[in-house]
């Protein structure tokens, strides 16, 4: 019995499911929704976070920097990446809602030589995304999901197929249908509240990861991890709890986050101005100063700047072969020590060769091995028929 027929099945009138056409809501392969950056927390001026205060737009990444970056200062790269699909329309009393499910796969590789580049850790997860009302018994909503899911498992392992590969639902997520006005209004605001659910589990699980890597002492001043994507968590968008999420920002001393989507307008420089001219006007191998930048929904604080990658004359637009790195501050007020900044700008510009051009559209401002991470996640994921086919 495929998992629409089981809902209808045990609801007992309960839910009602339409048997509408499945679709595919990625958008153009990308791994978020729109930018990483959070634009309602643009300053009118932006502080210096670095130890140097000297009041320049720009700072040079020069050959003595790139020397010393020669023995690789990043030993760990880790990208999160997720697929949504909207299988059905469900009805739960007099309303309709999108029946959305997902796959999530967060992925960390591990580089220890120039000829040693291998799977670190892996996290897969089939999850369904539902609205809110389904929970009918009005039960304390995890324990009702868990209970659920493995209702839904039990019959799911009567296939054969799916019980010899190992498939299952991991996981129930309830999306919001009640008390915002932004829902409501958009037709499409309880697909996009459920997409964010599970957006938010693969965030959730980037952050997990992280935790795990400290625990096992991976992480030190020699061997930092690149994530792929901002490293601005937001506690809103979050499927763990209060006391778990607050305990994960500690992790992240020896972690840079590298975007290859930014909003170039997000900051403005230490003089008030916009700080996308500065960016635009960057040359090869040069960086704009580190700024401050508030973080949303909790007391941190991120260090951010922007960095030009290649010496080459071909570039679609001014940005395209720049990307944002951010760092979290340990504390609030705190700085970067400049020539930690210019050491990981180093780094980041050799992770830049080889190229992955012809494989990657955003070729220009990809790091190689983040590439390889990519790709190694996107391996994981279960073939989409396959999940199709569940319901």
């Amino acid at each position: 019995m495929k998992i629409l027929d089981f809902i209808e099945k045990d609801g007992e009138g309960k839910y009602s499911c339409y048997k509408t056409k499945k679709i595919i809501l990625d958008q153009n392969d990308q791994d978020t929704l729109d930018y990483d950056d959070k634009p309602a927390l643009q300053l009118n001026s932006a502080q210096i976070a670095e130890s140097d205060m000297s009041r320049k737009e720009t700072v040079l990444i020069n050959a003595h920097m790139m020397k010393l970056a020669s023995t690789p200062l990043f030993s760990f790269f880790l990208d999160g990446s997720r697929h949504v699909y909207k299988v059905d329309d469900i009805a739960i009393g007099n309303r309709i809602f999108p029946f959305l499910a997902g796959q999530i796969v967060v992925g960390c590789c591990e580089r220890k030589d120039r000829d040693t580049f291998k799977c670190h850790s892996v996290t897969r997860k089939v999850l369904l995304s539902l609205p809110r009302n389904f929970n009918y018994d009005d039960d304390k909503e995890a324990n009702f999901c868990r209970m659920y899911c493995e209702k839904i498992n039990e019959e799911l392992e009567k296939n054969v197929f799916v019980q010899e590969h190992g498939i299952k639902i991991d996981k129930i997520l309830l999306y919001p249908t009640d008390g915002s006005k932004d829902i409501t209004a958009d037709k499409n605001g309880y697909k996009n509240s459920g997409t964010a659910k599970i957006q938010n589990e693969m965030t959730d699980e980037e952050q997990l990861m992280v935790a795990q890597l400290c625990k096992d002492n991976c992480l030190d001043n020699d061997h930092f991890l690149i994530k792929d994507g901002s490293i601005e968590y937001n506690s809103s968008y979050s499927n763990l709890s209060t006391t778990e999420w607050n305990q994960l920002r500690s992790n992240y001393k020896h972690v840079v986050g590298v975007s290859k989507l930014f909003n170039p307008d997000l900051l403005r420089d230490f003089k008030g101005h916009r700080l996308s001219k500065t960016i635009a006007n960057l040359k090869p191998y040069e960086r704009t100063k580190v700024y401050r930048y508030p973080a949303s929904g909790s007391q941190s604080e991120f260090a951010m700047w922007y960095l030009r990658l290649r010496n080459s004359n071909f570039r679609e637009t001014n940005f395209s072969d720049i990307i944002k790195c951010e760092m979290v501050l340990e504390e609030k007020g705190g700085v970067l020590n400049t020539e930690l900044v210019d050491i990981i700008s180093a780094n980041l510009i050799r992770e830049a060769y080889p190229t992955c051009y012809g494989k990657d559209n955003r070729w220009a401002n990809h790091l190689y091995p983040v590439f390889l991470t990519e790709s190694f996640c996107k391996s994981n994921y279960i073939n989409q028929n396959i999940i199709l086919n569940l319901f």
